[in-house]
């Protein structure tokens, strides 16, 4: 099995695209039955208040080094929070007493802390601290070098009254379940993806605009409705196509920009000047598109898996291509593939299987402009050469 037949066995991950990595499993056995964990809100100020009562603990058996981030990581978190971006979830084990233990989120806790009251957190983890101003932000730039001391009092606000999701794992729970759990925590934690990010610091109509489109019926058509919204993929999904969309052909990106730094400038200098006629152009062409892939590629539209393998989940890198390919083509050129559909899915079977450009642009790098160049430019001469045959 060449290497690129092997990619075809990746399974789906969480969000019902092709998965980037594999996880794995916990092979120490317990009994579930025995997790008694209680969902609540905690603010960060009556955490703070656990801990100058001695009535959380920092420093449990099972946790790692207490307060182990640099400066530029602890501002980041920081200035996330400023940004009302929402943390992932905490967990600590209660004891019979009542005290905290800190099994998942110490180092996003000890930040707070130390920016917060420095001195407190030194007496309780017994380090020796400085004070920590804000350093390398990326977006409140105003605040460089400031200490919680100088920030205005609705920043303040912000730390102090933040409320995050906690999950107590109650002490009747076994100490032996609580490592099990507390190590599934580390392999499996959900910290923010870039989409998500991306949608909490760039307000505008396009985040209501980009729904839309993946509510439509024919995202969910082209997709079999596998794609899970809960963790913004889908509209990252769209996105990248507007994004190429509106550089317009041959969709070439710069070569010295990442994904992410693509998708942001495009979201923050260009989509937020669009108007409606604006939209209602890329919906068109992002819907005509959809249905078009669908009658070209039938149900192995968007994946790596050709004719007689068995279906593959969506891949990413397909998506983006082979839907901005067919926006820049003619209705009768569209209906010439449709018409000549086996020799387009011989053709990609074979860019597939021998090594090519495409191949490799699916498998390494795949975020980078050249990848992505390189998805586009190949799929699209695909295209032309089944219509200039014919």
């Amino acid at each position: 099995m060449t290497e690129i037949e092997k990619e075809l066995v990746k399974k789906e991950d969480e969000s019902g695209l092709e998965a980037d990595e594999l996880g794995y499993d916990i092979e120490v056995p317990f009994d579930p039955s025995k997790i008694d964990i209680q969902v609540k809100p905690l603010s960060i100020s009556s955490l703070q208040s656990r801990l100058s009562n001695d009535e959380l603990d920092l420093t449990p058996d099972f946790q790692r080094q207490a307060n182990v981030w640099d400066q530029k990581r602890k501002s980041r978190l920081i200035e996330s929070v400023l940004l009302r971006i929402p943390l992932p979830s905490f967990y600590f084990s209660e004891d019979e007493e009542g005290v905290y233990a800190v099994v998942d989120g110490l180092q996003r806790l000890c930040t707070l802390f130390h920016f917060m009251n420095h001195e407190e957190l030194n007496r309780v983890v017994k380090s020796k601290l400085g004070l920590l101003r804000l350093k390398d932000l990326q977006y409140l730039k105003e605040l460089e070098g400031c200490s919680f001391s100088d920030l205005d009092r609705k920043f303040q606000r912000r730390i102090s009254e933040l409320e995050i999701t906690s999950n107590i794992i109650r002490p009747n729970t076994p100490p032996a379940v609580k490592f099990n759990v507390f190590a599934r925590l580390n392999q499996g934690g959900l910290p923010l993806n870039a989409q998500e990010i991306r949608n909490a610091i760039y307000p505008g109509m396009w985040r209501k605009k980009l729904q839309e489109l993946v509510n439509s019926n024919s995202f969910k058509n082209a997709t079999d409705g596998k794609i899970k919204p809960e963790r913004q993929q889908d509209v990252e999904l769209a996105l990248r196509f507007v994004a190429l969309w509106q550089i317009g052909s041959p969709f070439q990106r710069h070569a010295n920009k990442t994904l992410d730094e693509f998708l942001n400038e495009t979201v923050e200098n260009s989509l937020r000047h669009w108007n409606d006629k604006d939209w209602s152009l890329v919906e068109k062409s992002f819907i005509e598109s959809l249905d078009s892939a669908v009658k070209i590629f039938g149900e192995h539209v968007f994946r790596k898996s050709i004719g007689s393998y068995s279906k593959s989940p969506i891949n990413r890198g397909l998506f983006e291509a082979q839907l901005i390919s067919i926006s820049s083509l003619q209705k009768y050129e569209i209906e010439i593939l449709i018409l000549n559909k086996e020799k387009i899915s011989h053709e990609l079977k074979n860019q597939l299987r021998y090594g090519t450009l495409l191949s490799g642009a699916l498998l390494y790098a795949t975020g980078s402009a050249e990848a992505s160049n390189t998805r586009i430019k190949e799929i699209t001469k695909i295209f032309k050469g089944v219509i200039n045959a014919n």
